[in-house]
């Protein structure tokens, strides 16, 4: 079938896709068609942009082993649908209640993971730039409410963006209604899923009863959402060229630390605790909005105090600020233990004294038996007063502001009788090198602390 150029649809297409930058000469791209109304519109208005712009498609479905002989005819009206359009089609066949059955959750979610999952295995196989979606403003709305209804900050309340990495979005300008009505206009079949009107499925209620209740009250109500979301972008852009101007400290892979400076805006505070557990947790699809207020309010709590979070992610209250880290079920470690190497040598008078944080000279005539590495004890003290005075490690580290959850674990070098080395903080006085230092011991460390 031909569409024609001016076609009201096909021109919003296009403006859509050269706003947004969507698609390149030359590109190969992804089409996801259920063979419902929106993803088959969106199939047609592709092919019929495809030669103007230069883009390569390759058509890809994904049967869910859910609907029975319902999918199957899904499954082969796509196939049908895009052997008419001479395109190539893959079918994808998934046993997805049998993934809810072994590792447990929902036939949406989990339906959701496999549906991207084989969308990102044919982009590998094809070499494809983008994904195409059938999301329209009505389900931009709809995300908009599922994201309130859950709990949720700005980046929620953006709803559904036109460019997500590599997905692409060409219908967002379009209305449920008007897609329906164009495919009726040209007799163009398409396929209705019956789970669409099982209001037992979030979405599906906010769709079927929410959203028409709500515009009953105001017949704008979508419009309304709609601005909102706009307005929730322009927001969100400012907020991360703050974050992206502002130096945020990272411990390790598995930790990062919140300054408290950021506490002072909350909408900021908010968004980054967001994107700083997504990045640890690799998700934030089960963070909610009560969640982030819990890790903001820690910046009001005392030195300690902490939270657990969705993904064995927890939150404490340091001197610095709020640490964000993996816990992996094991609360207060705080990295690892390292290694320690040693070289015994005679000393140079007037050579330099290594001031590095992790490498030391000490006085080897006055350690006493083998240096070890290992975490501190109860009793522990170190000497921080040449004429002998010592103090507790538990108090040295309260005078540092070293964290509380951080103590125990921190690594300390060792002889038989004493810490001689708080590593990366302080070196014993009873191992200094003097102008009477004869034989030497170059100490170092590697590893986390």
């Amino acid at each position: 079938m031909q569409i024609d150029r001016q076609d009201n649809l096909l021109q919003r297409v296009r403006e859509q896709i050269l706003e947004h930058q969507m698609i390149r000469r030359s590109d190969i791209g992804i089409a996801a068609v259920s063979g419902g109304a929106d993803s088959v519109c969106m199939l047609y208005l592709l092919h019929a942009l495809s030669g103007e712009l230069g883009f390569q498609l390759v058509v890809a479905h994904v049967h869910h082993g859910i609907r029975g002989e319902e999918a199957d005819r899904d499954a082969d009206y796509v196939q049908r649908l895009s052997d008419q359009l001479g395109l190539e089609c893959r079918v994808y066949h998934r046993n997805v209640p049998q993934l809810v059955r072994d590792q447990g959750g929902s036939l949406e979610e989990a339906g959701r993971r496999v549906r991207y999952a084989c969308l990102e295995e044919l982009k590998r196989e094809t070499g494809a730039r983008w994904i195409a979606l059938a999301h329209h403003r009505d389900d931009a709305v709809e995300t908009v409410l599922f994201h309130l209804i859950r709990g949720t900050g700005l980046r929620g309340l953006r709803g559904i963006l036109p460019v997500q990495q590599d997905r692409i979005r060409p219908l967002l300008g379009l209305d449920r209604e008007e897609i329906e009505a164009w495919l009726k206009e040209r007799e163009i079949p398409y396929c209705t899923d019956s789970t669409n009107s099982d209001v037992t499925y979030a979405r599906n209620r906010i769709r079927n009863v929410i959203l028409p209740q709500m515009q009953e009250i105001n017949p704008g109500a979508k419009e309304h959402i709609l601005r909102l979301a706009q307005d929730a972008e322009e927001r969100y852009a400012q907020i991360l060229k703050e974050i992206q101007q502002t130096e945020i400290k990272c411990d390790t892979i598995d930790a990062c630390t919140i300054l408290p400076e950021f506490a002072e805006d909350p909408e900021v505070l908010g968004e980054l605790i967001l994107k700083r557990m997504e990045e640890l947790a690799g998700s934030s699809r089960d963070i909610s909005r009560k969640h982030i207020d819990s890790v903001a309010g820690l910046f009001r709590k005392t030195t300690g105090k902490r939270v657990d979070l969705p993904y064995g992610l927890e939150a404490v209250r340091s001197y610095e600020g709020v640490i964000l880290r993996r816990t992996d079920g094991e609360k207060g470690k705080c990295g690892a233990q390292g290694r320690i190497t040693c070289i015994r040598r005679p000393y140079i008078s007037g050579e330099d004294i290594p001031t590095e944080k992790y490498r030391k000279m000490l006085d080897a005539d006055r350690v006493t038996g083998e240096l070890v590495l290992r975490t501190p004890q109860p009793e522990d003290r170190i000497m921080i007063h040449a004429d002998g005075g010592r103090k507790k490690l538990q108090r040295f580290f309260i005078d540092a502001k070293v964290p509380l959850e951080a103590r125990g674990n921190w690594p300390v070098v060792a002889d038989d009788r004493e810490v001689l080395w708080i590593v990366g903080l302080r070196l014993s006085e009873s191992c200094k090198v003097t102008e009477a230092t004869k034989n030497i011991c170059l100490i170092e460390y590697t590893g986390e602390q």
